[in-house]
């Protein structure tokens, strides 16, 4: 069988464009990829410089890490509409789960200050 050259290539490529450019949408730093991804930062490099080919569980775990499907990192128009959209809408999930868990905490520590020794500071 005859031996195609730069077909791989081109695949390899535009599999670590969409990764790169999914990664800066969501405002991920490789760091943070490779950490939810489980694997190293060196290799997440390798990956998106099209120096290295994942595995398909590696694979999967990036586009995961990535809050998108596996399938979307192999689209040639490099992350739609759609696919930014997604990025959006899982970091406003994100951002408001943080923001409501913030809210409780400062209840909290509001209502444990107002009681601290048994007075309400406004009556004091």
């Amino acid at each position: 069988m005859k031996k195609h050259s730069g077909r791989g290539d081109a695949l390899r490529g535009l599999l670590s464009r969409n990764i790169r450019q999914f990664r800066l949408i969501s405002g991920l730093s490789q760091e943070k990829l490779a950490e939810r991804a489980g694997i190293s930062v060196p290799f997440l490099g390798a990956i998106e410089r099209g120096e290295k080919w994942p595995s398909p569980e590696t694979f999967a775990n990036i586009a995961y890490g990535l809050g998108v499907e596996p399938c979307d990192l192999l689209r040639p128009e490099n992350a739609s509409a759609q696919d930014v959209k997604k990025v959006v809408a899982k970091l406003a999930r994100d951002i408001s789960a943080l923001v409501n868990q913030s809210v409780k905490i400062l209840n909290t520590v509001a209502r444990e200050n107002s009681g601290a020794d048994g007075k309400n500071k406004k009556g004091e």
